[in-house]
């Protein structure tokens, strides 16, 4: 019973929100965070919140092995920095997001690719 009362104290005092799917990164091993689309910061007690307003990939470089975290984040998603973790909240279920992968330019066709470069001009 005494289980069951501090359970629910503890869900009384959290602040819970709903997310489709989402993961979490230690921030001590994060050394950049590449954000190639439009969002906006808001700070918070303890860290910040990071929303994001139109879909794209977002870039989560580390600091050992070279290594990275490319994910796909639609408008709605957020980043939030809580203390010492990174939370990357989804507003959709994981499998929405699988459907959101990128082409490799290996797979585009010649006039795709050519649309896409840059002219020097």
């Amino acid at each position: 019973m005494a289980d069951e009362n501090g359970m629910n104290e503890i869900a009384e005092n959290t602040d819970q929100n709903a997310a489709g799917s989402g993961f979490i990164v230690n921030v001590d091993q994060i050394q950049s965070i590449d954000i190639p689309l439009q969002f906006n910061r808001v700070k918070t007690d303890n860290g910040w919140v990071i929303n994001i307003l139109e879909s794209g990939r977002v870039i989560i470089n580390f600091l050992t092995s070279m290594r990275k975290l490319e994910t796909a984040l639609m408008a709605g998603d957020s980043i939030e920095r809580d203390g010492d973790d990174l939370i990357i909240i989804r507003s959709q279920s994981a499998d929405t997001y699988r459907s959101q992968r990128g082409t490799s330019s290996l797979a585009r066709s010649r006039e795709e690719l050519l649309a896409t470069e840059p002219t020097g001009e």
